[in-house]
């Protein structure tokens, strides 16, 4: 993947996620769809050719950007999958009843628990031993 310097490490964090967890993966190309370079900027890829466009605010912490292309690529996972399926990534906390969601937890890019923010693992480490 070669993407914007600022980008490309808070997207290889979720895709490797993405990766462990056995969810669909996006092609990923570099895009500056945004125009600004204060938003650096890629395009995720389906398998039937539809695209959408992520970014992360390079004055940003890295934390926060790893966190805010999780929330992105997130949502394409989403919609990338089956009608019905559960959330992704699934919280282990409660049985999959529910996703993860992305947050800075101590100047760290975290998947909390979207119900009671119990920290589960950092951004990137999902499937790792000592990660969910």
């Amino acid at each position: 993947m070669v993407v914007d310097a600022m980008l490309e490490p808070a997207l290889e964090a979720v895709v490797a996620d993405v990766r462990a967890t056995g969810a669909p993966e996006p092609r990923v190309e570099p895009s500056q769809w945004t125009g600004d370079p204060a938003l650096p900027a890629a395009m995720l890829w389906s398998p039937d050719g539809s695209g959408v466009g992520i970014f992360v605010r390079a004055g940003d912490s890295p934390a926060a950007r790893v966190a805010h292309a999780a929330e992105q690529v997130q949502e394409w996972v989403l919609e990338e999958r089956p009608p019905g399926a559960p959330g992704w990534p699934p919280c282990p906390v409660h049985d999959a009843d529910h996703a993860l969601s992305a947050a800075v937890v101590d100047s760290t890019a975290q998947w909390v628990c979207a119900s009671d923010r119990v920290v589960v693992a950092p951004i990137g480490a999902l499937g790792a031993p000592d990660g969910g």
